[in-house]
Formats: structure tokens, sequence, C-alpha cells
């Protein structure tokens, strides 16, 4: 049975440190590692070697795709900012994109909130921001996803790595 492990990170705001130390952690460890838009950096950095990166609302350069789609073994996982299919307003267009590309795990950012949520079949996860939360978690975090046949386990960590477990969420497939 086949297992994939993801690192999600959005929002770094220009704040290159965090997601070199976080792909310095995890690359090689990892299946995959995305950034969701938001970085502030321009889209030719060498940081983005090995990072499936999307652009935001912050991120002028236009080297950056707006969307991404990746298959891994067992899933089909969409990526986005968010801010083009109006999150702040509606979850509608995100979810009909989602439903289009046929999509397991849908990825975006643009809240600076972590969250993750289900909508028929699709999981839907926001990492939160590494460098500037909003809302009732103040904690800057980004999230590890553990993808099996049965289960998407979420789990969120802070910068220094630690587990920031009253977010953890199981969604059974």
């Amino acid at each position: 049975m086949a297992k994939n492990t993801i690192i999600v990170m959005s929002d770094s705001h220009g704040d290159r440190g965090i997601v070199e130390d976080i792909k310095n952690h995890y690359q090689g460890r990892v299946d995959a590692i995305f950034h969701n838009g938001d970085s502030e950096l321009p889209s030719s950095d060498e940081i983005w070697t090995g990072i499936r990166v999307v652009r935001g609302n912050c991120d002028y350069d236009s080297g950056y795709p707006d969307t991404l789609v990746t298959e891994l073994d067992n899933a089909r996982i969409a990526q986005t900012h968010g801010h083009l299919y109006g999150i702040n307003f509606s979850w509608d267009r995100l979810d009909l994109w989602a439903q289009e590309e046929d999509a397991d795990i849908c990825l975006y950012g643009h809240l600076h909130r972590a969250s993750a949520w289900r909508n028929g079949k699709t999981v839907f996860i926001n990492p939160g921001s590494v460098l500037q939360p909003r809302g009732e978690i103040t904690e800057k975090l980004y999230a590890k996803i553990e993808i099996s046949e049965a289960l998407i386990k979420v789990n969120y960590y802070t910068r220094d790595h630690q587990p920031y477990p009253s977010l953890t969420q199981e969604f059974e497939r």
C-alpha cells in the first residue's frame, strides 16, 4: 500500500530563510514540497529547485504559474494561492476547480489561516502562513500531509518544526 508524505507552506512574504529552512529540513525525506504563493521572491530563485510553487497576489513575477496539478502515487493534488478563485467571499469557484481537476487534495493559501476540510471527495488544505498568521491561531505554521490509500492525515508544525497537534485532522478516503 503506497504512502506519500508532502510538506506544504504558504505566504512567506519575503522570508526566504524560512523557505530554505523548511526545504533543507525535509528535502529527500518527503515525496514533495509545495509553496502556495505569496513568497515575494523571484521565480528564478534557486530556492525553488525541488519545490512546487504557484503565484500569489503579492507575487508580481510572471514566471510563476497560477495553478499546478501534481500526480503522486495515490493522490491527485491541485494547488493554487486562492485569490483568483475569490476565496475571501465564497468557496464555490475553488470547489468547482478542484472538481474539474478531479483532485483528491486541493492546496491553497491567501487567507493566512491554517485549516483542513472536505467537500465531496476533495480535502482542502491551507497550511496557514509561515510569517503572518491571521485569525484565532497566531502560530506561524506549515503542514505535513500523509497520504495513504485509506487516509489523508494533516499535521501542522511550527517554524522550528515542532508539532502543533490541536489542528491535526484525518480524512478517510
